[in-house]
């Protein structure tokens, strides 16, 4: 995440439309995230603001496109179906998710779900799911004081060595040593 500067309020308040596409902006009060042009942006206030790099960034945060200013563009039907499942992988990323229940969930073939989500996201469904998790899994050992057992069962990896194996690989360090640097 970003932080609010003065010129990115600035350019919020003002709804400047030369910042669109340097950064992305959510608003806490109702989890909508805009674009700096956005109609919404006058009626914000710095508290209830956070800058997000990207669109993913925001949607692991829970925060939906405003309806408005569709900060993420004009969805084709594939890009619409991805957009739905990362928003639903954002949310239950704490489940067990395959791709069989997704497919089911999301009324589509496992096939066309893998493809449609390598075609617009470049990559699967199971990874995207992974980045989440070890997003929330960082938070949680930044913030928290739970052991990395605990921190894995927390983000949907209830096996320790493969949470291990798999946070080492997204982070370069051990979920231990990361708690360590971030401290």
């Amino acid at each position: 995440m970003y932080s609010l500067t003065k010129k990115r309020w600035q350019a919020i308040h003002n709804r400047d439309a030369d910042y669109n596409g340097s950064f992305i902006y959510g608003v806490t009060t109702d989890k909508r995230v805009c674009c700096p042009s956005c109609v919404h942006g006058s009626d914000t206030h710095p508290e209830d603001i956070q800058i997000f790099k990207t669109n993913d960034e925001a949607l692991f945060e829970g925060f939906r496109p405003c309806s408005d200013c569709q900060p993420f563009g004009e969805l084709s039907d594939k890009a619409d179906l991805v957009f739905r499942v990362k928003e639903y992988l954002s949310a239950n990323y704490k489940n067990r998710i395959t791709l069989e229940s997704l497919s089911e969930d999301f009324s589509v073939s496992s096939g066309i779900l893998h493809r449609a989500f390598m075609t617009v996201a470049e990559e699967s469904p199971q990874s995207y799911l992974l980045r989440v998790r070890m997003f929330h899994a960082k938070k949680l050992l930044k913030d928290g004081k739970d052991s990395v057992a605990l921190v894995g069962l927390k983000v949907g990896i209830p096996n320790l060595s493969y949470f291990n194996t798999v946070f080492k690989q997204e982070a370069g360090v051990t979920a231990v040593q990361y708690r360590k640097q971030s401290k």
